[in-house]
């Protein structure tokens, strides 16, 4: 009898070790992937937050990204070579810019996983509250991680994170994207000729 439960204990142990190990290299390996979808040369986002709606550019070394903010006449366009700093800030609204874009977006904010990016994957993987499933979100296999109120969906195919709750920013976010579709003329230079320098007015 003595036997059989140590050999159920020992079973038992053994599979939440597996389980354990199941979880651990599957955070660690989302958290490369998203990593790496970072690094995606040729790419169109479209981010929707409750309060606005952000597109970002990005080709090569040229980053553009606008944002409108619903309910406002907040409509800013923001463009930049990050291999020679030159940028700009585009007030769509006023015709007016800046010399310089320092915040400009170089991935949408649904890609700071707050889960991962604050927390280590050891804690995360020993806390039995924190889900980890395989789940669909706008037609895309995904992984679905889970804490309280911590939601993402993380596409398996890219690591770009197509939703975000996040409790801790107070935030949830939509995202849609496509590789390889932007061209030159998406993220040409802008041309200032009608527009004014907020600095000159």
């Amino acid at each position: 009898m003595k036997k059989k439960i140590i050999l159920a204990v020992l079973i038992i142990v053994v599979i939440l070790v597996i389980l354990f190990m199941w979880r651990l290299i599957t955070l660690n390996n989302i958290k490369k992937l998203n990593e790496e979808s970072i690094k995606i040369s040729n790419i169109h986002y479209v981010e929707e937050e409750k309060n606005a709606i952000v597109e970002i550019w990005k080709k090569d070394d040229i980053v553009k990204e606008n944002t409108i903010v619903i309910n406002s006449d907040t409509n800013m366009t923001m463009w930049k070579d990050l291999n020679t700093d030159e940028g700009y800030t585009i007030f769509n609204n006023s015709n007016s810019y800046l010399i310089g874009a320092e915040t400009i977006a170089t991935e949408p904010q649904a890609n700071n996983i707050y889960l991962l990016d604050y927390n280590n994957t050891i804690i995360l993987a020993l806390n039995p509250m924190v889900k980890i499933r395989t789940k669909e979100y706008d037609n895309k296999s995904c992984w679905y991680l889970k804490n309280g109120q911590e939601e993402v969906y993380i596409d398996k195919e890219t690591g770009i994170v197509l939703y975000n709750k996040s409790e801790q920013s107070g935030r949830e976010i939509k995202l849609k994207y496509s590789i390889n579709t932007v061209t030159d003329e998406d993220v040409a230079k802008p041309d200032l000729s009608d527009y004014k320098n907020r600095y000159e007015q």
